[in-house]
């Protein structure tokens, strides 16, 4: 079957591009303020850039367009609600954050090329983030959730997929009362098979895609001892601090993060579709860099839902960075009470900037940055990330700015010494 039958509805693209509009819109408000050293015509350039790639997605494609969002809901923008099962709100918003990325890859895509690795970001944004749901708000063992995100992941990049053989396997796997998202984890990995293996690279790319995925894999399900029904920090501590790390500083639930996010997948999926063939084996201050990018994003992310999570029974990794010694002594999260103040979360943040700055620097080593690309994608990241701040703690929106603009000034002026 053609990748040309794989299309997203045109509602769900538009969806996508308000949202980096928007989100756009405010990271022009912040340079105003603040001298993070790129220029507010520059940001603009990248923003209109990405939605104009994210305009290709209107083009051509299947008659029968996969539908992102569940129906009949509404166009919602930065006041997100949270769905029952699938929070696509959050989870569209961080696909358009994603979308952004193909920025450093476009130049060696044809069009049709970087449509379709656009659409394969999509689509695998969603799908991390309906597995993400599914655990957090399900109830899965250890084995359970590594078993499923085993299945779903694996079958998304194998060049053998049989759809009827996935469907068959992963009806069994699911909590029975989250079935009714079972179509759309089929759809989308069937849609993101069919464009990956038949990208100009994605066989090439499959191993170091595999890799990545089995990371994921092994992170995701180790977080069930985050949730309360299962709560053992512990444990966790135990096995993350064994996981890779590009520097021995990288403490253990700072390692956890690097595995569970996916902004150095999204990447792959990019030189999947280049003309050239990246060897990835060249890429080490890439991938290094991303490595620290991921580890940012999720604490970005973690930092803002601290309660909300609680609220859910999930310690997450920003809480556990913050009280990790009582933290792993506890075994209810109901009525714990954990007394955050303001100094606790800047010193929190000043960590996440530091961990971003090296990101900066190790992407930049060996790419001639003449757009000011990287400075424009990470001051878009806690934009992208913190959204349910903005208009409410935009304090902290900017004291992690702050903490991270002397890494970005020197970026800026690297670009500028070489130009």
């Amino acid at each position: 079957m053609s990748t040309d039958t794989v299309r997203i509805s045109a509602e769900d693209v538009n969806y996508l591009s308000d949202k980096v509009i928007k989100l756009g819109s405010y990271a022009e408000t912040l340079l105003d303020s603040y001298d993070l050293g790129i220029r507010p015509e520059e940001l603009a350039h990248h923003i209109r850039k990405t939605c104009d790639n994210l305009g290709l997605l209107f083009d051509g494609g299947s008659i029968f367009p996969i539908t992102l969002r569940p129906s009949a809901q509404p166009n919602v923008l930065l006041d997100e609600e949270v769905g029952d099962t699938w929070d696509w709100a959050q989870t569209l918003r961080y696909a358009a954050g994603a979308s952004m990325i193909s920025q450093r890859y476009a130049k060696h895509m044809s069009q049709e090329n970087l449509k379709r690795s656009l659409l394969a970001k999509v689509l695998y944004k969603c799908q991390t983030g309906i597995l993400d749901d599914l655990v957090d708000k399900g109830r899965y063992t250890y084995m359970e959730a590594r078993g499923m995100y085993h299945h779903v992941l694996a079958s998304m990049t194998d060049l053998d997929f049989d759809p009827n053989a996935f469907k068959k396997k992963l009806i069994p796997a699911m909590n029975q009362n989250q079935i009714h998202i079972f179509d759309l984890i089929s759809t989308i990995s069937s849609s993101f098979n069919r464009l990956f293996v038949k990208s100009p690279h994605g066989v090439d790319l499959f191993y170091n895609m595999e890799v990545l995925d089995e990371r994921v894999i092994l992170g995701q399900a180790i977080t069930m001892f985050q949730k309360e029904e299962s709560l053992n920090i512990g444990k966790i501590r135990s096995i993350a601090r064994n996981f890779y790390a590009p520097a021995e500083d990288v403490k253990w639930y700072e390692r956890l993060a690097a595995y569970v996010s996916g902004g150095t997948r999204y990447n792959l999926i990019d030189m999947s579709f280049a003309d050239k063939e990246f060897e990835v084996e060249e890429l080490q201050h890439l991938l290094e860099g991303w490595y620290y990018y991921d580890i940012a994003v999720v604490f970005l992310n973690n930092i803002v839902n601290i309660h909300q999570d609680l609220k859910s029974g999930i310690a997450n990794l920003s809480l556990v960075a913050m009280r990790e010694d009582e933290i792993c002594s506890v075994t209810k999260l109901e009525n714990y009470g954990p007394h955050l103040t303001i100094e606790n979360y800047k010193d929190h943040i000043a960590r996440i900037a530091q961990l971003a700055g090296r990101a900066i620097t190790e992407v930049t080593k060996d790419f001639t940055d003449t757009e000011n690309y990287y400075p424009f994608i990470t001051i878009m990241m806690p934009v992208v990330m913190m959204a349910e701040w903005i208009g409410k703690r935009d304090d902290l929106i900017c004291s992690y700015l702050e903490e991270l603009s002397p890494s970005l000034r020197k970026a800026c002026s690297k670009r500028a010494a070489s130009a």
